[in-house]
């Protein structure tokens, strides 16, 4: 799943969670396919993010998922003896690699 600013949202995205005012009324929920009129409406609503299924645009600054577990094997780097925080590292990764694939 991918967070993405609603300019940049296309129609045949789906939505992967619930899109939502400020003060929490729901717009759209999650496995609504987006169209140009949709996208359109939300905006003028006054969203401006919204949480896709899949991974559809490759934003600028955004991390492979190689990278993301690289950079969290060096923070775990000096506690690599400690068999609970490795263990911990562990379901990180795991974690990190299940969101990858929504």
């Amino acid at each position: 799943m991918q967070s993405l600013p609603i300019s940049l949202a296309a129609p045949g995205m789906v939505l992967a969670k619930a899109v939502k005012t400020e003060d929490g009324k729901v717009l759209c929920g999650p496995g609504v396919e987006l169209t140009a009129e949709l996208i359109n409406r939300l905006s003028k609503s006054g969203i401006h993010v919204a949480i896709v299924k899949g991974h559809p645009i490759h934003m600028p600054d955004e991390k492979s998922l190689a990278e993301l577990i690289k950079e969290l094997e060096a923070r775990f780097e000096r506690v690599k003896d400690d068999p609970v925080l490795r263990a911990l590292m562990r379901v990180i990764a795991e974690h990190m690699i299940e969101q990858s694939k929504m």
